[in-house]
């Protein structure tokens, strides 16, 4: 499909592979989409290239250009780096963020939409200037009956206006001055005259100023008029403005100290452009003014409970929700008293996006549409894939890599790119641009945002999985049952359901499930395993990580998303654990630090002892209460008159009759290794790789102390 991105600080209408509808979501075919010329502006310009003489202007710049060059350089080669160079020097984003269109798919939770209903969606990276968007429920309201498309495409825009006004708390009567009236400040004037207040607009260009008057909003004056002070107090009075909307976008901190030299003594300043903020205090001060700040659409914006997970707020509580603002706003489009029409100075069709951007600078009206002629096709997806795993004996083993976040980028695509066993066939990803993008820089074959496209191609020989935790069991599933040998981002799953379901799937197919548990992997873990064969049990174990702050709200705190940080993370080290020791099922006491608040998340500081059937002990401490600027991680080994300490798998140093150090030249937690093994189990040969009763066993451990942890009984 095609779709506008900002690259390069220019406007490319570019081909992408489509999105997928999600469980949660609509897929919406686009007919109108709004471009707003304060955001998209400054989107745009956010992606001008990276001059070297930028970089070398600043020295932090400077120091980070040149460690992630060497490290890119290291893993990936000459070619490598000039792929990352040309990535950082031309930053690519999708625009758009309001739009209207048909709903030709609905997600499996989704109850309250049907196919072929007209929809209003919003948000960056969802309502996008695309030919078919894949929106998450909150972010899509109904379009009356008798709304036109073009005008329900103004309902984000519209939305935000009307949260403004909304946390203004207008009353009937009051006077409001609108600071800026380009799209948002026009849309912020004509709610504010009809809610009963009176409005004066300011701006610069005199032909905003013109497009308000003939609007009936109310007076209109140069923000530079010399008598504007004098303008005001006669239109309030003598009093000032009960109410003055920030709706300009400038880096200066002029607009707000305007305001408040307009406003009334206790009067309410409100922000809503994207403008400075060094505040003059002494006008503040001296007329004890409100300084209100307002986000977006409303409540429900940047939450993910309600956005990507579908929870409303209930009406009782709280009474307009970013999507019911959406609602409340196309209404009053629809009976006349918003006029947005007035406010289009172009339509163009999605090929001259390029065109319809560049008349902005020379638009006299505050709003630009794309329309979307071409009817784009949709893509059914095909029915689960099945196979049956094929042993490849030689030639390079085709990778399909699926969620390419942090974790995939820094470390998984550089040392798959850098073998000799892989090769990069496609990419899958959500979002269609990034997808794109990824694809041009690590150069794979392919990128797809459906997921059964990759596993449907026979070359594949090994997906990697990477993308978040609540994903994993689908993905691995589907995987499964294709035939496909798949490594997985630890945890396997994050619920006790999944995890007898993995089970029951992996005895049908028999295929080998394989976790990424890569400490198991790491040389000097192996030097460990290798002396501690050499010796008579028991062993102790001591494992501290200093695994630092995660907020509350982070996605791997979320039960639902990534489980917590015990089967976030701690699994990683029961592995470790089981590896070193044996299996069997360990006697397990758990205790967990107190909550103070801000500072501490409920089970985030555990020490967790495990009791082998050999009698061997194994403690892990792991902490978020310490210090960034300690390592990260520390093991130490006791046995038989013997002592190892391991240091961030850099450095291990080993007390036995004497002491002695060996050293790594960079820290190797053995995803190397990993990746070797694995290519070894896909060509049928002898392979190290972990097996899946240790990967069922790793898990089991995990889920068990994450239930321990809720009790703190030792059980």
């Amino acid at each position: 499909m095609k779709q506008v991105v900002a690259r390069a600080g220019k406007v490319e209408v570019v081909d992408v592979s489509p999105p997928v509808c999600k469980e949660r979501g609509l897929l919406v075919r686009t007919e109108f989409s709004l471009i707003s010329t304060g955001t998209e502006s400054w989107a745009i310009g956010s992606t001008e290239p990276i001059g070297t003489s930028n970089v070398v202007k600043s020295s932090s710049l400077a120091g980070k250009a040149v460690r992630l060059s060497r490290e890119v350089l290291r893993q990936e080669g000459l070619t490598g780096l000039r792929d990352y160079a040309d990535m950082v020097r031309h930053p690519e984003l999708p625009l758009g963020y309001s739009s209207s269109g048909v709903v030709v798919q609905v997600g499996r939770d989704v109850t309250d939409i049907v196919v072929g209903e007209k929809v209003a969606c919003a948000g960056e990276g969802k309502a996008c200037h695309s030919e078919l968007a894949s929106v998450p429920r909150r972010l899509a309201a109904r379009v009356p009956e008798g709304l036109s498309m073009k005008e329900a495409a103004f309902s984000t825009v519209g939305a935000i206006a009307l949260h403004a006004v909304r946390t203004a708390g207008l009353q009937v009567g009051e006077s409001v001055g609108v600071l800026g009236v380009g799209l948002v400040g026009n849309l912020v004037a004509q709610i504010a005259r009809t809610s009963g207040c009176r409005v004066v607009c300011l701006d610069l260009r005199d032909d905003r100023l013109e497009l308000a008057r003939k609007l009936g909003v109310g007076q209109s004056f140069r923000v530079d008029d010399p008598s504007l002070a004098s303008h005001i107090s006669n239109f309030t009075g003598g009093i000032g403005l009960d109410h003055v909307f920030i709706c300009a976008a400038s880096s200066s901190s002029e607009p707000i100290n305007t305001a408040a030299r307009l406003a009334r003594s206790r009067g309410q300043v409100i922000v809503v452009g994207r403008v400075g903020m060094e505040v003059e205090r002494k006008e503040f001060y001296q007329k004890e003014l409100k300084l209100l700040m307002t986000r977006s659409l409303g409540p429900g914006r940047y939450d993910p409970v309600y956005e990507e997970q579908g929870v409303d707020y209930p009406i009782e509580y709280v009474r307009w929700t970013l999507n019911r603002n959406m609602e409340a706003f196309m209404t009053l489009v629809k009976s006349g008293q918003i006029d947005v029409g007035s406010l289009v100075g172009g339509e163009y069709p999605l090929p001259s996006a390029a065109e319809a951007y560049d008349s902005l600078e020379t638009q006299s009206k505050t709003a630009v549409l794309l329309r979307y002629d071409q009817i784009v096709e949709i893509v059914q997806r095909g029915t689960p894939v099945v196979g049956t795993m094929q042993a490849q004996a030689s030639g390079r083993i085709s990778v399909a890599l699926v969620g390419p976040g942090v974790f995939a980028k820094e470390t998984m695509i550089p040392l798959l790119k850098r073998g000799e066993d892989f090769s990069l066939r496609w990419l899958v990803s959500s979002d269609p641009v990034h997808a794109k993008q990824l694809e041009r820089r690590y150069r794979f074959e392919k990128s797809t945002c459906d997921y059964s496209e990759a596993l449907a191609d026979k070359e594949v020989g090994l997906v990697v999985i990477t993308s978040p935790n609540n994903l994993h069991f689908p993905m691995l599933s589907s995987a499964l049952r294709a035939g496909k040998l798949t490594l997985l981002e630890k945890p396997l799953c994050i619920s006790r359901g999944e995890f007898e379901q993995v089970k029951a799937l992996q005895s049908e197919t028999r295929m080998p499930v394989v976790v990424g548990f890569n400490r198991r992997y790491a040389p000097l873990v192996l030097e460990i395993q290798k002396r501690m064969k050499r010796m008579d049990g028991p062993f102790v174990v001591n494992y501290r990580v200093n695994a630092g702050f995660v907020p509350a709200n982070r996605w791997s705190q979320d039960p639902n998303v990534g489980g917590g940080r015990i089967i976030h993370e701690c699994c990683h080290f029961f592995d470790f654990f089981n590896f070193l020791l044996g299996g069997g099922e360990p006697k397990i006491s758990v205790e967990t630090a107190g909550i103070t608040g801000a500072e501490t998340v409920a089970r985030d500081n555990i020490s967790v002892t495990l009791r082998y059937p050999d009698g061997s002990l194994a403690n892990l401490v792991y902490v978020a209460l310490g210090s960034k600027s300690m390592d990260r991680e520390r093991v130490e080994v006791y046995g038989q008159k013997s002592s190892m300490v391991l240091d961030d798998f850099k450095e291990l140093t080993v007390y036995d009759d004497g002491k002695n150090v060996i050293r790594l030249p960079r820290s190797d937690k053995g995803h190397g290794n990993e990746l070797e093994q694995l290519a070894r189990l896909a060509r049928g040969l002898p392979s190290s790789i972990i097996s899946t009763e240790e990967v069922f066993s790793a898990t089991e451990l995990t889920f068990r102390v994450d239930e321990a942890s809720r009790r703190t009984l030792q059980i």
